[in-house]
């Protein structure tokens, strides 16, 4: 069964159910992001490091703290993006089973399938999307540089002016994104808030306030001349 036909299937159950599945839909497609991401960007880093050469700096001296550099940015990049994409490898699986038996536990209103590992999804979609990337950006300048600067060193600064011009706007977007995600995501927490606070006054007020059903009285009348 597809997302679309399991959505339309619910589709008549209570807001509540529905707001569950929607967000176990919307943490799946968070993973598949994650999963093709991460495979990608790892990959590519992989191919560059061993496909980088220093064969033609046979007479250039060694820069020990760019080659330093650029091995621990290296390193982290392909580690950040196999974390997220074991993340991704382990949770979409169980994911996918919970959205399959959704009529098992649609009609529990308390049940909360995965709440558990909603932070390992946040961690691996933030890794994922947000560092991985500036790391990748950071480390395709250090491989321009370490390729070109022993050629044409004008070109290797060129180069690295046109990556901070794309870096900014990349990290005033992925900045301005996720504030404003996590203010959305609160402002949902507080209105879920009010409701429940709103809920519990509302009873509250019931049960101190009883409603006294009125009791009709007969009264009997005895004739005293009977």
């Amino acid at each position: 069964m597809s997302d679309s036909s399991l959505y339309l299937s619910t589709k008549g159950k209570t807001g509540k159910a529905d707001q569950r599945l929607q967000n176990l839909f919307y943490r799946k497609s968070k993973l598949e992001s994650v999963n093709e991401t991460s495979a990608l960007l790892s990959g590519f880093a992989i191919v560059a490091i061993v496909e980088l050469s220093l064969d033609s700096y046979k007479d250039h001296s060694s820069n020990d703290n760019l080659l330093v550099c650029y091995a621990i940015i290296s390193c982290l990049l392909v580690g950040i993006h196999l974390l997220a994409l074991l993340m991704s490898m382990c949770i979409l699986p169980e994911l996918k089973s919970v959205i399959r038996q959704s009529d098992v536990w649609i009609n529990n209103e308390n049940s909360k399938p995965l709440s558990s590992l909603n932070i390992y999804i946040e961690i691996a979609w933030v890794v994922s999307t947000g560092l991985g990337l500036f790391l990748f950006i950071i480390e395709l300048g250090i491989i321009i540089w370490i390729k070109v600067s022993g050629f044409s060193r004008l070109a290797a600064i060129s180069a690295l002016v046109t990556l901070c011009l794309v870096g900014c706007p990349f990290i005033l977007f992925a900045i301005g994104f996720y504030f404003r995600v996590t203010r959305a995501k609160v402002h949902l927490h507080q209105t879920d808030l009010e409701k429940i606070e709103q809920g519990a006054i509302a009873r509250g007020l019931l049960l101190n306030n009883p409603v006294v059903t009125p009791t009709t009285t007969v009264e009997f009348h005895i004739d005293g001349n009977h």
